[in-house]
């Protein structure tokens, strides 16, 4: 197994506390995937990333770092792995999400998989996202 990059993961977290959408993309891998909670594919890149990040800095609202966990992933081989836990808002609706992070050799971030709960949040938060990235992302 590589060994995480912690930096990474703590960086992109202070950025997104920030709302730092530059510092944001910045970390990611050229190449990276990423799998939000309300698609059924994965984007890809940079410019994906972004219009991700900008559209749930304004959707996720109020958001409060809750902590965070390390582990495994056996995706594509063996590899770890952090999830940042998140509280905050959609609308007015209470919402947890956690984001999985994979780092490569290189402390970029090359894999970003969300999720949020409850169900009511999660159909906000997708409604909303999916507004929001419509025109930004062509798949």
């Amino acid at each position: 197994m590589t060994a995480v990059a912690p930096d990474a993961v703590t960086r992109f977290r202070t950025a997104f506390l920030a709302r730092d959408l530059d510092a944001m993309t910045a970390l990611l891998a050229p190449d990276c995937d990423l799998y939000p909670a309300t698609g059924d594919k994965p984007y890809r890149g940079h410019a994906a990333g972004r219009a991700i990040f900008r559209a749930l800095m304004d959707v996720f609202e109020d958001a409060r770092y809750l902590g965070e966990l390390a582990g495994a992933v056996w995706d594509a081989g063996p590899a770890d792995a952090r999830v940042l836990l998140f509280r905050g808002r959609v609308d007015n609706v209470s919402a947890q999400s956690i984001a999985l992070f994979q780092v490569d050799d290189s402390d970029r971030i090359a894999v970003v998989t969300s999720m949020v709960r409850p169900m009511s949040a999660l159909t906000v938060f997708s409604e909303r996202m999916r507004a929001s990235l419509a025109a930004e992302i062509v798949s």
